[in-house]
Order: structure tokens, then C-alpha cells, then sequence
């Protein structure tokens, strides 16, 4: 096995782990927390700190809810929200392009620089496991099956 397939080997393995683990912080905070209810605007619901840095928009779609997360300088970072297919979760990064997307059903998308889908882990029609690595121009050069 070349040095490349295990690196990609071991930055998926790591993607899965750093899903699972805050999938599973998220389930054991939602048990202790009960929530008054909030009536969100139709226009969303912004978090702010006491000096007014915002921190998270929360807001409606056709899907659902939607919650972004905000970092110092006033732009999104995470972004959850409710799909057609059930969750969404996307990771964007400080040039504002989505670097990894995860959706129910079973989708783990990883994206260069261009927003180009380079590694996607999912299942397949017959509810297998897929994975599937792509060049800089979204070329496959590895799929199982």
C-alpha cells in the first residue's frame, strides 16, 4: 500500500471519528437540557455576545430549521440544517467554500480549494459502503466498489 492511500486512509478514518464524536456530545447534551419555547421571526433569530459580536443565526426553510455558527470575523463556519433527506451538516472554511459536507442517507463529501467533491464515503444503492477519491479537476482516480 503507497504512503498516499494510507494518509487518505487515515484523514477519512479521522473525518469519521470527529463526526461520530460530536454526533455523540450532541446527543448526551440534548438529554440534560430542557428549553423554553422560542418563536423564531420569519426573517431568523441572531446570537449575539453582550458587546453585540454575533455568534449564530438561526433560521427557517422550506426543509426546516437552520443554525449557522459564526467565528470573530462575522462569517459562518458551520452550518446545520434540516434537508429533504433528513440532517445536513457543512464546514466551511476561511475563504468561505464548504470543505466538508455530511448528509442523512449516508453522505461524507470532502472539497478542495474549488469546492470540488475530492472524497466522498456514502453508502451505494444497495446500502454497501462507497468510497470514492477525485483529483483537483473532480477526475475519479479510486473507487470501491
Amino acid at each position: 500500500m503507497t504512503k498516499d492511500k494510507v494518509y487518505i486512509i487515515v484523514i477519512v478514518l479521522l473525518a469519521i471519528a470527529l463526526i461520530a464524536g460530536c454526533a455523540l456530545q450532541a446527543q448526551q447534551t440534548s438529554k440534560r437540557l430542557s428549553v423554553s419555547k422560542i418563536i423564531v421571526p420569519k426573517e431568523g433569530l441572531k446570537f449575539e455576545t453582550e458587546d453585540g459580536k454575533p455568534i449564530a443565526f438561526m433560521s427557517a426553510s422550506e426543509d426546516g430549521g437552520t443554525l449557522s455558527i459564526i467565528n470573530n470575523q462575522k462569517k459562518p463556519v458551520v452550518m446545520m440544517g434540516a434537508g429533504k433527506d433528513g440532517g445536513t451538516l457543512a464546514i466551511i472554511n476561511n475563504q468561505q467554500k464548504v470543505s466538508i459536507g455530511l448528509m442523512a442517507g449516508g453522505l461524507l463529501s470532502i472539497f478542495n480549494n474549488q469546492e470540488k467533491s475530492v472524497v466522498n464515503m456514502g453508502t451505494d444503492d444497495k446500502d454497501g459502503g462507497a468510497l470514492i477519491i477525485r483529483d483537483n479537476q473532480g477526475n475519479t482516480i479510486w473507487s470501491k466498489p
